[in-house]
């Protein structure tokens, strides 16, 4: 019985064996005749064009920020106090030089103009009347004289009422487009009150506050590039037509003003940006092509000698016509791949800069 047992053990243990012998014979078959035994597969070289890092020429560049105002502006208000009768423009209304924008009530002027008029009439008449005296010797030299001098009273009373009415009518001091109207219709304005405000929109400029150790770089009548971000990228033809003798003791500024020339959506209150050039630095320059830009990050792939790609985190400065500037992370003489987002961390890298160049003239 103990016998039987046994030899169905054994006889398990044996099936056991076979079947793992099989299995391990399945995975690990011996190599047909005429293959080669397998290895890991080799990757093929990745055609790229290449760029060698030089130096190269910069300018050296200031941007300073500024806000465009209209050369012309003015803020219109009320030299008397009086209720305000007739208002005759609004904000955006385009007007023209000696246009009436306003009036103030004049009723009361107007009564007092006819007072005054009365006045001199009487002193006109008075003192013909003491010419005639006078040269019949009826009255003295000195009633004379003091006919003619209330004559010239009465005059200028009237000149004063004369004023005074003509302060009641606000006028466009130039051509123009009112910006602002601070009062309504029945509103009382009181003398020095702002009630209107207008710029000449044809004539702009930018004003930007420059750093004392740059205004010396440029002078009245240089030419300046200014950049309008609201209008694009292309920079606009200024020419300082004005640098401010004083500077801020405070921040060591002084205010520049750089004439615009007439631009189709040029506004005054837009932010703008003039660039002072500072001569020239040395400096490496790449495509920026040859990047790959993740938030504030960038990297490039460097090809060594090994003609292995390896992917190598850099510092990058301005942007240039010429390129990228690039402060650290690569030297001069080394090798990068032009196109940065085809590369790959440590793969081959066969350069096609040669072949995709056409051959030279003999």
């Amino acid at each position: 019985m103990f016998r039987n047992n046994d030899a169905s053990v054994t006889a398990g243990w044996l099936v056991v064996a076979l079947l793992l012998a099989a299995g391990c014979g399945q995975s690990e078959q011996p190599p047909r005749s005429g293959e080669a035994p397998s290895v890991t597969a080799v990757q093929p070289a990745l055609q790229l064009a290449m760029i060698e890092v030089k130096t190269s020429q910069v300018p050296v560049t200031v941007e300073v920020t500024g806000q465009v105002t209209a050369v012309y502006q003015a803020t219109l208000a009320s030299r008397i106090q009086g209720t305000i009768d007739n208002l005759l423009v609004r904000e955006g209304s385009v007007v023209r030089k000696g246009q009436t924008l306003l009036v103030l009530d004049n009723r009361d002027l107007q009564a007092e103009l006819s007072r005054v008029t009365a006045e001199l009439d009487n002193a006109k008449a008075h003192q013909t009347r003491m010419e005639d005296l006078y040269r019949k010797d009826a009255v003295s030299k000195q009633e004379l004289e003091n006919a003619t001098r209330g004559l010239r009273v009465a005059e200028a009373a009237r000149k004063a009422v004369l004023a005074q009415l003509s302060y009641t009518i606000v006028k466009a001091p130039f051509d123009g487009v009112i910006t602002e109207k601070k009062v309504e219709i029945g509103e009382l304005a009181s003398p020095g009150q702002p009630l209107l405000k207008m710029e000449d929109p044809e004539q702009l400029r930018l004003e930007a506050t420059v750093a004392e150790s740059d205004v010396r770089v440029v002078s009245v009548g240089s030419p300046v590039p200014v950049v309008i971000d609201a209008l694009g990228a292309d920079p606009l033809k200024g020419k300082v037509s004005q640098i401010l003798p004083a500077g801020d003791p405070q921040t060591h500024t002084f205010t520049m003003k750089v004439d615009l020339p007439r631009t189709s959506g040029l506004k005054s209150g837009m932010f703008g940006r003039l660039r002072l050039e500072k001569g020239m630095s040395t400096t490496l320059l790449l495509p920026k092509s040859a990047f790959i830009e993740r938030g504030e990050l960038a990297s490039l792939f460097v090809v060594g000698s090994d003609r292995v790609a390896r992917l190598r985190w850099v510092k990058i400065g301005r942007t240039l016509e010429q390129g990228v500037e690039v402060l650290s992370g690569v030297d001069a003489g080394e090798r990068v791949i032009v196109d940065g987002a085809k590369g790959r961390d440590g793969a081959l890298v066969q350069d096609m800069t040669a072949v995709a160049s056409p051959p030279q003239a003999p």
